[in-house]
Order: C-alpha cells, then structure tokens, then sequence
C-alpha cells in the first residue's frame, strides 16, 4: 500500500515539474508576458466547468474592448493580432472551494497598457459585462519584468497547485502556440 503511495506522489511531482517547465518555456520563448493579473468570481463558483466557460466568455469581451482600444491609425496592416493569454484557474486554500483566475497576458493597447488602465478595466469594465466576475473582491495586476528570476518565480507560483486531481493550468482559454518570434533567451 505504501509504494502506491510513494509512486503517487512521485507521478504528482513530475506533472508538477513537468507543468512548471511548460509555463516557463511559454514566459521565456513562447509569448512576451506583460502582466499577470489574479482577479476573483462571485461566491458559489465551486465548479470546474462553470469557471472554465466563465473564462472563455471574459476572453472574447476582453478580445473586444482590447479590439476597440487598438491604434485605428495603422490602415492596411492586415489582421489584428490579439495579446495572448494564459489562463489559471484556482481553488481558495481557505476552505470555501471557490476559484480565483491568474491571467498572464502579453501588453495590451496602449491606451488600456498602464497600471490603472488594467485595474479598472477588472473592477469596473469587465464586471459590468461578465456576471461571473465578482463586483467587490480586489484584484490583483501586477506587471511582469523580462528577466529569468520573474519567469520561474511566476512558474514556481502557478503550478502551486497542481495535482493529478487538478491541473490549475486552462488549455482551453489558453493561447498555447507560438505567438512570438523571440531569439534571445532572457537570462
């Protein structure tokens, strides 16, 4: 009975690693992450499914107000790339159950790219448009710096919870392909 549980616990460090390995190659060679952004849903959201389709929902009216705060002066410059964005869902370690989200996005329009720009586009903007997203609770933006040490302490953050029961980790919501081009390494 013991080795079942030693080899459990050994599968549930290597998804761990292996999940904190991806999220780091997506920061360093994937996508050019601007802001990590924690924000919280009403009470009673407790299941998966539901936060999962809460997500893609927050996604297409975010890819809407960021499509209407780009630069209109660039004419002829082809389809409109959107930031990418990767999705974490998690369950509060206080007990209740609840999900809170971590978004990693790549820099927004400049007009919605500074600090308070993103706060109030969380707590005021997206609410009024997405029921799911809570009203009161705070949120958190935080920009993200282009150096190694901020990669793997955001890696080392948000596979904090996973577990074979649970991959924190939303491939659906996710832009998981290639969306940049980048050569260097930052080290």
């Amino acid at each position: 009975m013991q080795s079942i549980t030693q080899q459990e616990t050994l599968q549930s460090q290597r998804l761990k690693r292996s999940i904190r390995s991806l999220i780091h190659q997506h920061l360093t060679t994937k996508i050019n992450p601007h802001w990590l952004i924690s924000f919280h849903y009403t009470d009673n959201k407790t299941q998966e499914q539901e936060v999962l389709k809460d997500a893609q929902d927050l996604k297409r009216k975010l890819h809407r107000i960021i499509y209407q705060a780009r630069d209109k002066t660039m004419k002829g410059a082809g389809a409109y790339h959107y930031p990418s964005m990767i999705f974490f869902h998690e369950i509060s370690h206080q007990g209740t159950g609840q999900y809170h989200t971590h978004l990693i996005a790549e820099a927004l329009p400049p007009s919605i790219n500074t600090q308070a720009a993103v706060e109030h586009l969380f707590t005021k903007t997206l609410p009024s448009k997405v029921k799911a997203l809570s009203k009161w609770k705070s949120i958190d933006a935080q920009r993200i710096h282009p150096h190694d040490t901020d990669y793997r302490r955001i890696s080392n953050y948000l596979s904090k919870q996973i577990t074979p029961e649970h991959l924190s980790l939303d491939p659906f919501s996710s832009d998981l392909t290639n969306t940049c081009n980048r050569t260097q390494l930052i080290k």
